[in-house]
Formats: structure tokens, sequence, C-alpha cells
């Protein structure tokens, strides 16, 4: 018999919630009507963008507030091309379940608000509020479902929060930052036969380009769980025909950044690299830092949630559960980020090495161990069990 969590997985992949291609409304009206049949739970809406709102449950504590927060995103990646499995038909075959979102963040979602509607409805009042989170927008440059949560203050420095993105059921205590750069190179048109009178902006950028790796390999940070910072050179443009000297060039890049480097360390560093390269007096730079901040982040390792998820995690294994970074970042990441609160952490079923892809699938037995994870963790933070 397929588990309440696997079933409520396969419903949520067969609504489709692509940004930024579609809007998270119809998903979201769904999670309301669901979370509005627990009893002892206020469930609502907070709009952040037409059509696009935020669900936020809570289950009162003695005290109102924000004790504990599970907080997962509704939207995917859009679908893509050269699947083999229907993206939106949630289809299980063997132990996988399949479809766009499965992995980030549908079965990791449906956990969670399992996990929540099992400690609700156990009769109990906790100590402190308990918050169930679906929010917009986590896979889009602004992440704006997280940013309104923390602005709102519903989420504050004080509360635990744990994201339930795919890390293959590990737990999550650090997230590299993510820095994104626009780089535009000006030069001057001419003649492929007299290279000489233009300035070349294809080539400047290539030095650049080089330059910048050279930079980001030779930083001198490294993290116990992450490694060293890296670039990718996502986006290179230029030119307009072959036999003519380009006279402008862009490209867009990424840093992944670790601890104690910080973004505005970052900027300076890559804006003088990328002006140091110039050896034409043809050619102007421009950098432009183009994502919002997303500092690198580490949440305490040593603390009574930490050792409350390992119980709760040996409950259910009979083993331990390893401590991890993550190379990409997450609700939790930016809350933490926005509040200065160092109790944002990751747990979840999937791998993130099978996010965003084709036939994108995750693996059934993770749902529900995650799911029973989460029910205990939240029954030993609120209730001391």
């Amino acid at each position: 018999m397929t588990s309440e969590e696997v079933t409520l997985a396969q419903a949520l992949v067969r609504i489709p919630s692509e940004n930024p291609i579609g809007t998270e409304k119809e998903i979201g009206k769904f999670i309301t009507n669901w979370l509005s049949r627990i009893s002892n739970v206020e469930a609502k809406e907070y709009e952040v963008q037409r059509d696009r709102f935020n669900i936020v449950a809570i289950l009162r504590g003695r005290q109102h507030h924000a004790g504990l927060a599970y907080v997962a995103h509704m939207d995917t990646v859009p679908v893509g091309m050269g699947w083999s499995e229907d993206p939106f038909g949630g289809t299980i075959k063997g132990n996988a379940l399949y479809g766009r979102g499965s992995v980030d963040m549908k079965g990791g979602l449906a956990a969670a608000m399992v996990a929540f509607k099992r400690v609700a409805e156990s009769g109990q009042q906790p100590q402190e509020d308990f918050l169930f989170c679906a929010t917009v927008d986590e896979e889009g440059m602004e992440m704006l479902g997280a940013v309104d949560l923390a602005n709102r203050g519903l989420i504050d420095r004080e509360t635990v929060v744990l994201a339930p993105e795919p890390n293959s059921l590990t737990l999550t205590v650090e997230h590299k930052g993510v820095v994104w750069y626009e780089i535009e190179a000006i030069g001057k048109s001419a003649h492929a036969g007299n290279p000489q009178m233009g300035a070349d902006a294809v080539l400047a950028t290539g030095q650049a380009i080089v330059a910048l790796k050279n930079l980001i390999e030779k930083l001198p940070y490294e993290s116990e769980y992450l490694g060293r910072s890296t670039i990718t050179f996502g986006r290179v443009e230029g030119g307009t025909k072959t036999n003519v000297v380009p006279n402008y060039a862009r490209c867009e890049i990424d840093v992944r950044i670790v601890e104690p480097m910080s973004i505005s360390q970052l900027t300076e560093l890559i804006t003088k690299t990328v002006n140091d390269t110039i050896v034409d007096s043809g050619i102007s730079f421009h950098v432009r830092h183009i994502n919002i901040d997303r500092p690198p982040v580490k949440a305490e390792s040593d603390c009574a949630f930490v050792n409350e998820i390992k119980a709760a995690f040996r409950g259910r294994t009979g083993r331990g559960i390893e401590i991890c970074g993550f190379p990409a970042y997450t609700d939790a990441a930016i809350i933490s980020a926005r509040t200065g609160n160092r109790y944002c952490y990751v747990f979840g079923p999937g791998a993130l090495k099978d996010a965003h892809t084709v036939d994108e699938h995750i693996i059934v037995d993770e749902i529900e161990i995650a799911t029973d994870v989460l029910t205990a963790t939240a029954e030993r933070v609120l209730f001391g069990k």
C-alpha cells in the first residue's frame, strides 16, 4: 500500500509549477486546501507577487514565537525536452517516482507536509509555534518567497529552520555563497584586414576569463564540508561577423565562495583582476553583480537541534547521520543570510545530482524515511520526546 507521503508527492508532481514559465498558484491552492483540513492549524496565504503566494501553516504553541519551521518551495525548473516519462505523470516504476520536481523538491515538500500533519494531529501543544511554510520562487534569481518570510518577521534569527531539499538524507550545516556577475567589454570595430585599427573585445574577454580562473583557484579559503571556491563561465557572447574586429563582448559568471570570504571582498577582487588584464587602451570593462546577495552561511553544528535530528535519524535508520555542506543555495540559506540566523539546516530525500535532469526521479523509500525523521525530530524539539 502506498504511503500518504508518497501519494501526496505524486499529486504534487502532477501539478505544473514551472519557474519562470508558469506560477505556483495552482499548487499553492492545493496545499492551502490540504492544510486547512488539519485540526488545530491556522493556514494563511501571503501574496508575494500576482498569482504567487507563500502558504504558512501554524500549530500554535504556548508562546507565540516560531520555534521550529519546515520551509519547502513549490516551484520547479522548466521541464525541457527529451523525457521518456510523462514529466507531470507522477509515475512510480520500481522504487522510483518520476516527474519534474520529484527530487527538487516535491518529494521533500510532501515529507514536510505529512510530518507537520502528524505532529499537529498528535493533540499536544508545543512550547513555541511550529510552522510549515510553502514558498514561491526558490528557483528564481531573487528567491522572493524566502525573502518575504524573513521580511514579514514570520521567521527570525532564533527560529530553527529546516529545508527538506534533496541532500540524500544528510544534514547540511553549511552553504556556499552564490555570486553572479556580468562582465561587458567595450572595444572598437575595424576590418579584419586591419585588426590593429580596432580593439578586440572578445580577445580581451578571453584574457579576463583566464585571469579570473587563476584568481579563484588561488584563493586561500577552504571549507571542511565544501572544499574551495569555484568559478563557472556560464555564458559568453560577442562579435558581429567573422571579418570584423568585435567591439563588444559579454560574459556571465557564477562564483561559489566559502567562508570567510564576503561578497564585497569578491567583487573588489573580480573588478580589479578584470581591469588589470587590459593591454589595449581601446578596451574598457564594466563589471556588475547581477543576483541578490547570497553569501556563504554556516549553521551551528553542536546544538540541541542537531542532537535531536541525529537521534531521530538513528532511531529510524539505525545509523548515524552524515554532516555535510551544500554547493547550491536554498531557502534555509537565504533566511540565514537575511536574518543572521545560525540555526538553518537542510535535510531531505533525493540526490541533488538528479535534480533538474531529464526523467528526474526520486527513490520512494527516501520520502518515507524523511517523513519519519522529520516527524520524530519535531516531536523531540517541540515536546521533549
